[in-house]
Parts: structure tokens; sequence; C-alpha cells
């Protein structure tokens, strides 16, 4: 049987609603999505023939100027970035459809005209060619192409509609609708509007805007910005979305935001140095171009700026300055308790920092924005460089006192200022040298620049700090953890020494002493993270002490040059030692096994429950025990339990002896009853299991640097000027493995 019924046929031929109605559209289809999606309690039986009507009207209106774009581009198929071409450059059109997605069609970009294409010769009409669409975009064609339109317009109107629906919004609707319809391939979602004054009005209070532009690559950094933002209630933010994944996840969150794109800088290179970096770091620029002459004051904000208070103060605090930056200096010359402009500022000699910056709004000003982004095509640097060279001028000079450390830049038509390091802080200034408190000050901000590693190490960075806000509660809450008590080397020399290493001129005898211990150090903790593996728990990171700073232009008694004060040995930075991208990823046959990490203040941090931090067993390997299959527990001074195992046994011998205190949220090695590292953890009985944990410890870590050198050959260093860190400076288990 065919399985299509038995009835008998009429010899009749149907004849569908379209094809009565002379329309090529599915009116059928149409009057299901209108009756579904519930926007009105009455739909008239003609309704569903004028709406088709009129969106095949619409559609033919737009496939035909589709068509010339795609004609122009030397295309032989209308692919979505045509249609939103068409949409885009037609008034009507765009003012009719102003709030509809058209996916992957790009969403026509806010790309400042110096990074626009060339015109690539006059064809009809003059019309300007089209960069290629990436290869990724799946292209569609003929009905799917229709429909995806169609579906778009519906969702645009549904939007615009009250739902009576309980289940949400016919818009969200509208789009499940399209998603199952075209396979997912294509989807349909609220992004954020174009850039116009009407939003920013909107969003600005008492006539001051800040923005920051963000990309998907950040968007956990724009999740904290906004945590801290909102937190320190500054509620006249707008974000600049950079791609369309951005633009829509900031939709979804309700977040004020404009999309301001430009499309060409991923396949450009987004390495620190690559071309598609460099205008990433200048899109903030055009964007100021683009809002500066809306008439509002602006704080420009990097998404890596931690903000603890809101700026707007310091416009009235500082009228006479147009234009207020922070530095990326390590100290400041002024005094305890002076929450004035920085008095060693000069904008010729100093090197300011554009990652945070205020600018109060004049003709000049807008001038001085209109001429910084039309300088990115002159020069070859990141914007921060380049503002270097527009401000620093012959005619630079300071304004008459009491003003004086304000100073007349540009050709004199502006007038700038900078913030001490100790009030917008930098990761150096905070985290090694907590300068807000020598200087008695209360910061505004903290910009996690001074850091290593990209992205990971900036989020290492402000998870030491406590700042890092976007972590779910299970990353504190869920599994067991293990963590080790450093037994920490002591300088060379007498007692009477030992505590004076600040007063040490040589910086080699530095630098020897910090990497001996930091090595020593790093062996205990290789230790601790093999029992962290070989137990499957995650590894709460020690306090690594660091007698010297890291930075790549060469360390004056171990510190950069002007930052002296300060005492060592300090906290090491994360980013100052590992590479926290590589505590996980990769294969296990190529990278080994990953190593789930918490910061080395986890125990401290606000959001890991108490039932984690109270909830802490002490293991101590001990040579006083004669036995290998037994344990001895004791009160530790601080009334914990301490359990002495015998000391070198491998995973297959202790973990079996630990069993019974699993129930210890918390497992802390110490090394106080072994003679050394070695001693307290013999790793692992198969040596497949050594060597992997050992292929994951060759990449964890990065460098120190850097030894200076004009002074490198006189201790015959010439070739140790960066030195790789390793986590098994006397021993490793797949060694240890190897020789049974």
């Amino acid at each position: 049987m065919s399985g299509r019924g038995k009835g008998k046929t009429s010899g009749k031929k149907a004849v569908s609603k379209s094809s009565k109605a002379g329309l090529q559209f599915p009116v059928g289809r149409i009057a299901r999505y209108l009756k579904k999606g519930r926007y009105a309690e009455r739909i008239g039986a003609g309704a569903r023939v004028y709406l088709a009507a009129v969106l095949e009207y619409l559609a033919a209106e737009v496939l035909e100027l589709a068509g010339n774009a795609a004609r122009d581009n030397k295309k032989t198929r209308i692919i979505p970035r045509h249609i939103q071409l068409a949409v885009r450059n037609d008034e009507e059109l765009s003012k009719l459809l102003a709030g509809v997605t058209i996916a992957e069609g790009g969403v026509l970009p806010n790309i400042h005209s110096v990074l626009l294409p060339k015109k690539s010769g006059k064809g009809k009409g003059g019309s300007m060619a089209m960069a290629p669409l990436p290869a990724r975009h799946r292209l569609l064609r003929g009905p799917a192409l229709l429909l995806a339109f169609l579906l778009a317009l519906i969702s645009h109107v549904a939007a615009r509609q009250p739902s009576l629906s309980p289940a949400g919004s016919a818009a969200a609707a509208a789009r499940r609708r399209l998603q199952q319809v075209t396979g997912g391939g294509v989807a349909v979602g609220p992004r954020c509007p174009q850039l116009s004054k009407q939003l920013l009005m909107g969003c600005a209070r008492d006539n001051l805007i800040m923005f920051a532009v963000l990309n998907e690559a950040q968007l956990h950094f724009g999740w904290n910005w906004l945590h801290f933002v909102k937190q320190a209630n500054m509620t006249y933010y707008v974000v600049a979305a950079a791609d369309a994944a951005t633009s829509a996840a900031l939709a979804a969150a309700g977040e004020p935001c404009f999309e301001f794109f430009d499309e060409e800088a991923e396949a450009l290179g987004l390495e620190w140095g690559q071309e598609g970096w460099r205008r990433v770091t200048w899109s903030r620029v055009f964007v100021l171009d683009a809002i500066v002459e809306y008439g509002l004051d602006i704080v420009v904000s990097d998404v890596d700026v931690v903000w603890f208070r809101d700026p707007a103060p310091l416009l009235k605090k500082f009228p006479k300055a147009d234009l207020l930056v922070g530095l990326d200096h390590g100290s400041s010359a002024n005094d305890p308790g002076d929450s004035g402009l920085e008095v060693s500022f000069h904008p010729n000699a100093s090197d300011f920092n554009t990652g945070a910056y205020l600018l109060r709004s004049t003709a000049n000003t807008s001038a001085w924005a209109h001429a910084f982004a039309k300088f990115f095509g002159d020069c070859p640097k990141h914007d921060q460089v380049c503002c270097y060279w527009l401000v620093r001028t012959a005619e630079v000079m300071p304004l008459p006192p009491p003003d004086q450390y304000i100073y007349r830049v540009w050709h004199g038509r502006i007038t700038m200022a900078a913030i001490p390091v100790s009030i917008f802080e930098s990761g150096h200034t905070l985290f090694l040298q907590q300068l807000h408190k020598t200087k008695r000050v209360e910061p505004y901000n903290v910009h996690a620049t001074w850091t290593y590693g990209g992205l990971p190490g900036k989020r290492a960075r402000l998870r030491d700090l406590g700042l890092w806000a976007v972590d779910p509660p299970a990353y504190y809450e869920s599994g067991d953890f293990v963590a080790v008590d450093l037994q920490l080397p002591e300088p060379p020399g007498r007692a009477d020494e030992a505590g004076r290493f600040n007063e040490w001129q040589e910086n080699e005898d530095m630098i020897v002493l910090h990497l001996r211990s930091l090595q020593a150090q790093l062996q205990q903790a290789y230790v601790g993270m093999a029992l962290a593996v070989a137990a499957g728990r995650a590894f709460i990171l020690p306090k690594l002490q660091c007698y010297c700073e890291k930075t790549w232009y060469g360390t004056v008694r171990c510190r950069i040059f002007d930052a002296q004060e300060y005492a060592l040995p300090v906290t090491c930075p994360t980013d100052y030692v590992f590479q926290p991208l590589n505590f996980a990823g990769g294969s296990e046959a190529e990278a080994g096994i990953p190593i789930d990490v918490r910061e080395a203040p986890f125990l401290e941090h606000p959001k890991t429950p108490q039932g984690v931090k109270e909830s802490v067993l002490t293991i101590q390997p001990s040579a006083a025990l004669t036995c290998t299959d037994c344990v001895q527990e004791e009160r530790g001074a601080d009334g914990q339990t301490v359990l002495l195992v015998p000391p070198a046994l491998r995973d297959g011998a202790l973990l079996p002896l630990l069993q019974p205190y699993r129930r210890y949220r918390v497992w802390r090695l110490s090394f106080a009853g072994v003679g050394s590292a070695q001693r307290a953890f013999g790793g692992f009985g198969k040596p497949s299991r050594a060597a992997a944990f050992d292929r994951r410890m060759d990449r964890i870590l990065t460098t120190w640097c850097c030894r200076r050198e004009d002074e490198a050959p006189r201790y015959h260093q010439q070739d140790a000027i960066e030195v790789p860190l390793t986590m098994t400076p006397d021993f490793s288990y797949s060694e240890l493995a190897a020789a049974q």
C-alpha cells in the first residue's frame, strides 16, 4: 500500500490560497504563523493574504537591490551580505527594517572611514566593491533565502507587538521557528541597535557617558567590567559591540549597547603586534570620533579595567583639565595623602595610558578626537603610542600656578593632566606595591596592565586580586582540593643579613637568590600537583615568594627602574610564573594530564563556602613512622587534624591510606616531616602516568625576565637574559619511574 489513503480522488486539481491570490509567498504558512503567534485575539481571513502580498512586494524590492549589490561585487548568487547592503543603503527600507537582524549579513558596520575598502573602480553607478564574505559563512539561496527574510520580517513585526502567549515573546517563537526551518544554520536574534545620539543621551547621566568596546574574545572581561561598574553605581555606561556574537550576548543580557564593527580585524590577526590587534586598540578611538560631537563629557574605558569608584567627580575637581589620563609609571611623586594631580607628569616625557581616561566636551576636544582618529592612517603603532606622537608638540606648556600640573598640548588647543598611579592603579602598583596604601589615597580603578600571558594572564592577575567576579558558583563550591605548605628557603648570609635583603645593591646577587628560591618552591608545588592529579582533586596554587619581579626591559635591584622603594619579597602573581592557559587543554597524549587549578587566595575568597575553608586536613609525611601501611592522627597548633603518613609512598600505596579522610574538602600537604620534597610523595606507580603528568608540567611555566643587557657580560650571563623556569630542578616522577 502506498499509505496515501483509500479515498477516491476527485479528479480536480487543488488550488492553493497563494495561487488564488496570484502570489508566490505561502499564504497558508503565514496564516499558521499568525495564528500560532497570537498577535491579536482575532485575525481576519484576508489578513494572511494582504500580509503575504506586502511581504512578497518587499522581498521583491529587496532582492532586486540585493541583486544589484551582488552584480557590483561580481557575484552570481545573492547572499545575506547583499541583502544587508540592499536594506541598509536604501533610506526607506532601512527605516522600515531598523530593528531586523539579517543573520550572517554582517550588519552594516560603523567602520571608520580610514578602514573602509578603497574604491576598486567605477562601474555602474560608481558603486564601491565590498570585501568578500568569510568562507565560514553559510550561503542561503533560492527559497531558503526568501523564507529566512520572510521570517525575519515576521520576527520584526512580532517584536513590536505585545505577546499574548504565556510561553514567551512572539519574536522568540519566530526565531525558534526559523532555526528549525533552516536547520539552525541561521540564527535570528536580538542585537544591539546602531549607534545614535538618541541612544547615548538615554544612557548618559549629568551629561556624562562612559563607553567600552567589547569583542567576543574578551566577553568574560566585559561581564566582569559590567559587574564592577554597576557595583560602583556608574549608571551612565554603554558598550560598543565589536562583532555579532558580542552584540547578541549584550542584547540578550539587556545591557545598553550599540554595534560598531570592524569585520576585517580578526582576519588580520589578533595577537600582540599584529595588524588586527592594532586595529582593535584603535576601535575606542573610532567610537570616540563617532560620538564626540554629541556634546557629552566622556569616560573611555578598556574592559580589563576594574572600577572601584565613580570618576565623575574628577571633572569637577579639576575643571581646567580637558583630558585626564592615567599613567604607566611604577610610582608617584605625590606625597602621602595627596589625592591631586600627578606632580611629576609632563606630556612630553610621561608614558600615559589610553585604557582609562576622561574627556571634557569642548569644540577643541572634539577637533582633537577627530584628528586622533584620522591619525590612524599615518601612525603604524597602536593607539597609545600614536596618542603620544599626537600630543607631544613643541608648544607643550604648563598652566600658571596653582594649576601648574595641567598642560596645554596639541598645539596649545587642549589641556591635559594625569591621575597618579596610586589612584588610577595598574596590575603592578596594586598587586605588588599596594601603592594606594603607601600613599594613603583611595583608588578609583585598576587596569590589568603589567601582566603577562595575554588575556589568560590578565584573568589570573584579577583572580589573584579577588577582582574576577564572573566565575560560576561551582568554581568555589564543587569538588575537593589539594594545597601545599611551602618550606621557604632562607636568604644566604648571617642571620642579621637575611632581613636586610632590601638593602642589597648588586642586581645579579639578587637575581641568583630569586631564581634559586623560586625553583625550590616550584619543586614543592610539583609534588602537590602530582598528589592532586593522583587523587582527582583541584590544586590550589601556593603563595610563591618572588625576591625579584619580572619585567621585559631589565630589572634594577630586582625591581622596575622607577619603583625602587617597595619591599621584597612579594607574593608572585600567577602570570609571573605560570601560563594559565596551559593548565588544561590539548590531548593527554600530546599535552599531558590536565590540572584543575585555583588561585592562591582561593580559600580567602568570600565566595568560597565556609564548609570548604574549615574542612582542612594537613597531610604530613613523617620519617618517624616506620610502617608503610599505617597513619597517625595528631592535633596541630591551630586545633586542626594533622595526619602523619609514611614518606615517599606512591599513589597506589598512599591513596588507600587517605581514603577514610576523603570527607575533608582540602588536603594540605606539609613538608615539615621530611628532608626533601621528593620524600613527601613518591609519585605514580605507572610510568606512563608519570610521563603524562610531566608532559603537562613542561607546558605550564613561563620564563623569568630579564637581566639587563648592559650588565650581563660582567657576570657571563649573556645567554641568560631571559631564564626558563622548571617545575623539576631536582627530580621528576618520569625520571624516577624510568630508573626503577
